[in-house]
């Protein structure tokens, strides 16, 4: 693996989601202008952001989107504005640092690639000895239509190929790759969510939290060893429900979920 690889697959993971703007399916948009109450709930919606959205972390940079309460566009045919907010938290102070430390390990995942492969080159060539043959039978049997022979050849072309990948340590990268991500962007980057949804039609799942804020209900799930946490947060008798989505490590995740405004959303009308 080249440093210019590294350095590509370092910089894919600096990137942050982002909530697409509304639009139609198709990605064509004739734009129209907002109505009085689209434009009234849109800039009480965006208040609402910046009331309950948590402050940054002591040495975090925040970028917020949209960044400011301006309405973004609206397509023709969208009947109804889907307003979401979005905070991201960014710890700038070491970045160079785990940068260079990801590259690095990075690096050591190459070396050590290499060197079971050079340690297993004698196993590695009589297997590919063995698919070079067996290439040849599934070829033979093309050229004389055993065409049933094909597949028996080609299952045990497929072990043997399992077997090379194992021994030359290939078998182990994608989950050191993650290992890597996961060490590199723990606890450096974290993102708040608010936005506005229909209600689903059937029970939301997850654990009760917060219940002071009304119904909210948390659920959890893993992405490459950071966790991504919903919360659900319904009105009372109201059209719509807010969800908020926290991403980071866990213990920023439930720090942020801790300093949001929860209570004000479940009042919001």
């Amino acid at each position: 693996m080249d440093t210019k690889h590294l350095l590509a697959t370092v910089t894919l993971l600096l990137l942050t989601s982002v909530v697409p703007l509304p639009g139609l399916a198709n990605g064509d948009c004739t734009p129209r202008p907002p109505t009085v109450a689209e434009t009234k709930a849109y800039a009480a919606a965006y208040q609402l952001f910046l009331r309950v959205v948590p402050k940054p972390p002591e040495g975090w940079t925040v970028s917020d989107s949209p960044p400011t309460a301006e309405m973004p566009t609206i397509c023709q045919g969208t009947e109804t504005l889907r307003r979401s907010f979005q905070r991201g938290f960014s710890r700038e102070g070491d970045r160079q640092a785990r940068d260079d430390q990801a590259v690095q390990a990075y690096a050591d995942m190459a070396k050590r690639q290499q060197a079971t492969a050079a340690a297993n080159q004698a196993q590695i060539d009589a297997i590919d000895a063995k698919v070079n043959a067996l290439s040849a039978q599934v070829q033979q049997a093309v050229a004389d239509q055993r065409f049933g022979d094909i597949e028996g050849l080609s299952q045990q072309m497929d072990a043997l190929i399992q077997q090379r990948a194992a021994l030359s340590g290939y078998d182990q990268l994608d989950a050191q790759s993650e290992q890597i991500e996961a060490e590199h962007s723990r606890d450096a980057h974290a993102t708040f969510v608010l936005w506005f949804e229909v209600p689903r039609n059937e029970p939301q799942t997850g654990e009760a939290y917060r219940t002071s804020a009304g119904q909210a209900y948390l659920s959890a799930y893993e992405d490459k060893g950071n966790p991504r946490h919903d919360v659900h947060v319904y009105f009372a008798g109201a059209p719509e429900q807010a969800r908020v989505q926290v991403t980071g490590a866990p213990e920023r995740v439930r720090a942020l979920l801790d300093a949001a405004n929860l209570e004000a959303i479940a009042a919001f009308r």
